[in-house]
Formats: structure tokens, C-alpha cells, sequence
């Protein structure tokens, strides 16, 4: 008996190596989704892994909650710079719908449009540190890779990463890291806005 018990949680310890950040229900209290739809300020893109599908590589990313749609949707507008003119930001409109993956009883995903004529990206909600204002997103990109996204909010932004939410970040997006915000990208903040899904 002591033989199968000890097969057993070594079996099950080799699975929880071997099981991505995102999807381990031991960290599913930093990885519900309302705690990133309920932000009401200007959440910023810190930084990102590069080459991640769906999304700018460009700096001065930005996204704000316009409102509550109903059920699991919600109206953002999203701020990027466009790859042929880096100095000036445009704004969308878009639809971010939240879900769930694996044996979760909350939403962990949010599916959205990052840039103008970009496709919906699905993203999973890796760390949510709402007392902190810092949230990390996580898609899979070409060859397999992670591609992972860091945010902070209007107020945080400027401050230092919190230590948890960078650790988790560097132990989990490995590879080359791209700096996105810079102290005058709120200076740049476009006042028209495209509508569109």
C-alpha cells in the first residue's frame, strides 16, 4: 500500500512540472478573469514577450474599460502605436468576451482585438494581482512559444513591477523581453477613436 502511494504522488508530482503556470489549479485565485474586467482605469501594457500573435510589438499599448455588455462581455477601447507611424497612437473599439479552460469553476480567459485589422487573440489570464494593479496574459505563438504580456494600471504603471508579478513573469515568458511603456506614451492618447469588432 505505501508502494502505490508513493508511485501515486510521484505520478502526480512529474504532472505538476511538466503543467504550464496558467493552466495549474494551484494558482487559480490569481487567474480569474473578473479580477481583470473589474479595473476601472488604463490598464498598460509594461512589457511583452516579442513576436506574439495577435498583438503590436510596438510601444505604448494601452487598454480601458468602456463598459459591461451583458453575460461574459465587455467594450474596450485599445490604444497602439501602428508599425509605419511609431510617434502617434490610434484607438479601437472592441469586444472582449471572457471564458474558461480546464476544470475551473470562474472565467480565466480573455478573447479581443489588440490592433486595427488584427484577428480576436486568445488570451489566458496567467497572474492576476488585483491589490497590486498587475496582471500577466499568455498565448501560444509560432513553433509552440509563449507569448506573454504584462499590464499595470494608470496608477502603477510608473511605479516598479510588483516583485510576485515579476517573478511569475520571469519564471514563465523565458526568452527576450521588449520594454512597451514609456513615461510619455499617456501624452500620446488619441482623442478619436475607430469603432469596429
Amino acid at each position: 500500500m505505501k508502494l502505490l502511494f508513493i508511485i501515486c504522488t510521484l505520478a502526480a508530482a512529474d504532472i505538476a512540472v511538466g503543467m504550464k503556470y496558467e493552466d495549474n489549479i494551484l494558482h487559480v485565485q490569481h487567474q480569474q478573469a473578473s479580477d481583470f474586467t473589474s479595473v476601472e482605469q488604463m490598464l498598460w501594457v509594461k512589457k511583452q514577450t516579442p513576436r506574439t500573435n495577435n498583438v503590436p510589438g510596438t510601444r505604448c499599448q494601452a487598454m480601458w474599460k468602456l463598459r459591461f455588455m451583458g453575460g461574459n462581455t465587455y467594450q474596450y477601447i485599445i490604444y497602439f502605436a501602428p508599425p509605419n507611424v511609431r510617434t502617434r497612437l490610434t484607438a479601437l473599439v472592441t469586444t472582449l468576451t471572457t471564458g474558461i479552460t480546464g476544470n475551473r469553476y470562474h472565467d480565466n480567459t480573455l478573447s479581443y482585438k489588440a490592433m486595427q485589422g488584427g484577428q480576436v487573440g486568445l488570451f489566458k489570464l496567467m497572474y492576476a494581482d488585483k491589490q497590486n494593479s498587475c496582471f500577466i496574459l499568455v498565448t501560444s505563438r509560432r513553433s509552440r512559444e509563449r507569448g506573454c504580456r504584462l499590464l499595470q494600471t494608470s496608477r502603477t504603471v510608473d511605479l516598479p513591477i510588483p516583485d510576485e508579478c515579476n517573478r511569475v513573469f520571469a519564471q514563465n515568458c523565458p526568452g527576450d523581453v521588449k520594454e512597451i511603456y514609456y513615461s510619455f506614451c499617456g501624452a500620446r492618447l488619441p482623442t478619436i477613436v475607430q469603432w469596429g469588432r
